[in-house]
């Protein structure tokens, strides 16, 4: 049982200034616990038609929605200027430099990440008011096909790449590229294997297997030479022999989520499953490398921010919330939700060139820090 409600009601668009069109459902949800009014749309900035309206039809924002934090502070910044649905006090969820409700409390920065962070903004919405469970999604899985591929996902997914104890890892939707701590985030697999199984599927492109024992299972990349499975989230519906929980840190989880990600040691013994199966007729199956998945995504005319791999519909109260990443910004340690962004960044990238921001990734409910490059959803809210 959620321990608080969410309420939608449509909101007022009276204001000294012309307001813009109002969000599909146009309308509001009030988070009892963190006693602010959050806009249902969570992703407004998807919508063509609001960004000319509000005059943000120039800002650097992807089709799907997608967009650096510098465009997010811009975009926030013009729906203020339009008093949208009668308000000029929109603002990025905050989150406080530390907070002893996460899993890591405090990180290598001095920074809290991880699950179960309750002190958050967006992490409290997924853990309180939407009832979610690290690792689960907010959403059920897409079921979306692209090209021969079914049911590729938006979010994370694992390579076989290391970097300094992380793994890399790879989004579809944006094109993703990065490193991830292993101890704690869950990813989707999507395998691959050399070469043909028995004779390659006639055609040009990345073209489904018909007939022998990878038919309906898998699909060949005749750019490359590759064979992939042609489920790309075919761990929501086959265990290969994978049950039971596992140990997330001090927290006991699923081996697979029900949305089909895993841990990356797990995904070690689900692969082996699938050679051990000899699954669509293979025993060569394997983890890509990053540049296997940006290549298949290209060969797939996937481009970044792709509004294929958007989610739709309504999931308590919000509509179009995405199991993706969204930015959130960082708020002074002493500070409420409804406290402002206070300029703060939870420190630099590796590099020491590029500033970090707060972001939440609603396909688990893992709280972190990201480079502001980077691109990810945006959802709003003003004080009650």
């Amino acid at each position: 049982m959620r321990a608080f409600l969410i309420i939608a009601f449509a909101a007022c668009t009276s204001s000294a200034k012309p307001a813009a069109p109002d969000a599909p459902g146009g309308d509001v949800v009030y988070d009892t616990n963190q006693r602010v009014y959050w806009l249902a749309n969570a992703n407004l900035a998807g919508d063509a038609t609001i960004r000319t309206a509000l005059g943000a039809a120039t800002l650097p924002i992807n089709p799907d929605g997608t967009m650096d934090y510098p465009t997010a502070v811009q975009w926030v910044a013009a729906i203020n200027n339009h008093s949208y649905l009668g308000h000029a006090d929109w603002q990025l969820p905050t989150a406080p430099p530390t907070d002893s409700t996460c899993a890591v409390a405090t990180g290598a920065s001095g920074n809290s990440f991880g699950p179960s962070c309750t002190n958050s903004a967006l992490g409290n919405l997924f853990s309180v008011a939407l009832g979610r469970t690290y690792p689960d999604s907010v959403g059920p899985p897409l079921a979306t096909t692209i090209g021969a591929i079914h049911d590729v996902q938006p979010a994370l997914y694992l390579t076989s790449e290391e970097s300094g104890g992380s793994v890399k890892t790879f989004a579809f939707t944006t094109s993703l590229h990065g490193s991830n701590t292993t101890k704690y985030n869950y990813f989707h697999v999507l395998l691959m294997s050399p070469g043909a199984i028995g004779t390659a599927p006639t055609g040009t492109g990345v073209v489904a297997y018909s007939s022998g024992p990878a038919a309906g299972k898998a699909v060949y990349d005749t750019q490359t030479m590759t064979t992939w499975l042609l489920d790309a989230n075919l761990a929501a519906s086959e265990s290969f022999g994978v049950s039971g929980s596992v140990q997330a840190g001090a927290l006991t989880v699923p081996a697979i989520d029900p949305s089909g990600t895993m841990l990356a040691s797990t995904a070690a013994t689900w692969l082996a499953g699938a050679n051990t199966a000899s699954y669509a007729g293979a025993t060569t199956w394997t983890l890509p490398a990053l540049i296997d998945l940006a290549t298949l995504a290209s060969d797939l005319a996937l481009v970044p921010g792709d509004p294929r791999l958007e989610a739709q519909g309504d999931t308590g109260g919000f509509h179009d919330l995405q199991p993706f990443f969204y930015w959130a910004c960082e708020r002074a340690q002493n500070g409420m939700t409804a406290s402002p962004c206070d300029g703060s960044n939870p420190g630099t990238s590796p590099d020491g060139t590029t500033p970090m921001q707060w972001s939440f990734d609603f396909d688990l409910g893992f709280q972190g820090t990201d480079e502001q490059t980077k691109q990810f959803f945006v959802m709003l809210y003003y004080p009650a």
